[in-house]
């Protein structure tokens, strides 16, 4: 194997003996050079992996060599060496493009440092986060073996989301697939978790936040001062998604990001409803039927919502004169609409804006090849939520909103998880279509892919009739008949759904946004 190969310029090349001995012990060779002209010659001639230059040179200098270097080879690794710390030198140096520098005097190891940074630096950084990675799968298994409770998974996915971010600037597949097989086991026992205990949680106040807990617990706190407040409602987001728009948001305001749990189905029909009504689907369809549509469209039960958030506001004593303001968002036309009409809301009390991009998103996945290609994964669900939100129109509005002083809380409904694997229902024909949830009559499945519920009272459910059930799949299972078995697998697998059971659907971001001062 041939030995790592070291060019030194220096114009007092006599005192680099002990350097050269050092570096050669290490298994280095080393070529030195007392002036640039001769350098570049070396470089020229010679194959060269480092070159070692001295800044300070009489006839042609370190800069100069620098840039004669750089024109033979640009991709050549140049460490400068500089008894100045001059701030005018460093820029010239940073943008000669060099990979290190160094300050005299110096000691071998520093030379040692500033190879390994240069030609080392990915199997280092590659060591220690595998090594890291190893640390967090033991807290996370330590954890799951402590029985958590619903705070202790608010800070195991938060570590996951944090883990997706630090592997997306990774090319290490292997981790990424521990990771992947880590998460899957990690959504097992959280489905566990949640179909032992969210029964009870609507029974009792010792539970987490819930979908219909959000109005009152973050909104109308607001609604007391001089400043407009503005709900944001993003559709379909996961904490994750959440996390990488985050920094830009945090330029514009203080943000204090909470987590809260999505109800039961996660589902638009039934979180965002519970949102806006302050209410369980049950209670929403027995005190308002007018409200609760029986029907298979995602968004008919939903034509309400400003409706049943004005009835929440006079329930908890709000009583805005003449009413809130609500607008649904799902075309860029309506984005712009929002941009034209908000310096005249600088005096509401409070306006709401559902922006249903990110769920039209996930919905057309499934169905449009140039999607799948442009999203072929969770990471670059990450990135295409960060490009959306940067080119928004939502952006621009948040821009005017910090102008304003307006308070800002940004949650979400329900989040999604990319289904990997199909498992099999049975139920009759007039049970629904969606694949990660079913109601129905006589729903079978098999219990460890999904969670059965045969009283839906008892999830604050309601039904059709006397008869009908519910199930939830678990992990990233969806459902699949078993006559169409293929033929619904080819087209659902990889998709990105929601309604039921997983971390990404249920562990959701509520994030309140004041004004910076």
């Amino acid at each position: 194997m041939r030995k790592m190969r070291i060019l030194w310029v220096d114009d007092e090349v006599h005192f680099l003996k002990p350097f050269v001995l050092f570096l050669e012990k290490k298994g280095y060779e080393v070529i030195t050079a007392s002036n640039g002209s001769d350098a570049i010659d070396i470089v020229l001639n010679d194959k060269i992996d480092l070159v070692i230059l001295d800044e300070m040179m009489p006839g042609l200098d370190g800069l100069s060599t620098l840039k004669e270097i750089k024109a033979i080879n640009n991709s050549l690794p140049v460490v400068m060496v500089t008894k100045s710390e001059e701030e005018g030198l460093m820029d010239k140096v940073i943008a000669s493009q060099i990979a290190e520098y160094l300050i005299k005097p110096i000691n071998p190891n520093q030379i040692i440092m500033a190879i390994k940074k240069i030609f080392q630096a990915d199997e280092i950084k590659h060591n220690k986060l595998g090594e890291d990675y190893s640390k967090f799968m033991s807290s996370v298994n330590q954890r799951l073996y402590s029985t958590p409770t619903f705070k202790d998974w608010y800070g195991i996915y938060d570590d996951f989301v944090a883990w997706d971010q630090k592997l997306d600037e990774t090319n290490d597949p292997g981790l990424k697939q521990t990771h992947f097989l880590e998460k899957r086991n990690c959504n097992s026992e959280f489905a566990n978790f949640v179909e032992n205990n969210y029964r009870d949680w609507l029974q009792t106040d010792d539970r987490p936040q819930l979908s219909f807990d959000i109005v009152s617990e973050y909104v109308t706190p607001k609604l007391n001062g001089s400043r407009p407040t503005y709900l944001i409602i993003l559709d379909c987001m996961r904490l994750d998604q959440f996390k990488v728009i985050e920094p830009y948001i945090s330029k514009l305001f203080n943000v204090d990001l909470k987590t809260y749990f999505s109800i039961l189905p996660t589902a638009t029909p039934y979180s965002r409803n519970a949102i806006f009504s302050g209410l369980l689907p049950e209670d929403i369809a027995s005190r308002f039927p007018e409200y609760w549509e029986s029907s298979d469209l995602d968004n008919s039960r939903n034509r309400n919502e400003h409706q049943l958030l004005d009835e929440l506001l006079t329930d908890l004593g709000h009583n805005i004169n003449p009413t809130s303001k609500y607008i649904k968002i799902f075309n860029m036309e309506e984005g712009n609409f929002v941009l034209r009409k908000i310096n005249s809301w600088q005096k509401e009390k409070l306006i709401v804006l559902v922006y249903n991009f990110l769920d039209l998103v996930a919905h057309h996945r499934s169905r449009d090849s140039i999607l799948q290609e442009t999203i072929p994964d969770e990471e670059a669900l990450r990135a295409f939520t960060r490009h959306w939100f940067l080119h928004s129109s939502l952006y621009e509005a948040m821009k005017v909103m910090s102008q304003q002083k307006a308070n800002v809380i940004i949650t979400t409904d329900h989040g999604s998880i990319k289904v990997n694997r199909a498992t099999q229902v049975i139920g009759d024909k007039d049970t629904t279509v969606t694949v990660r949830y079913k109601e129905g009559k006589n729903l079978t499945a098999n219990p460890k892919h999904a969670m059965f519920e045969g009283i839906p009272h008892n999830m604050g459910l309601p039904r059709k009739n006397i008869v009908d059930n519910f199930i939830f799949a678990k992990d990233d299972y969806y459902f699949v008949y078993p006559n169409l078995f293929h033929q619904y697998q080819k087209q659902f697998n990889g998709t990105f759904q929601h309604g039921g059971i997983s971390m990404e659907e249920m562990l959701l971001p509520v994030a309140i946004c004041t004004p910076k001062d």
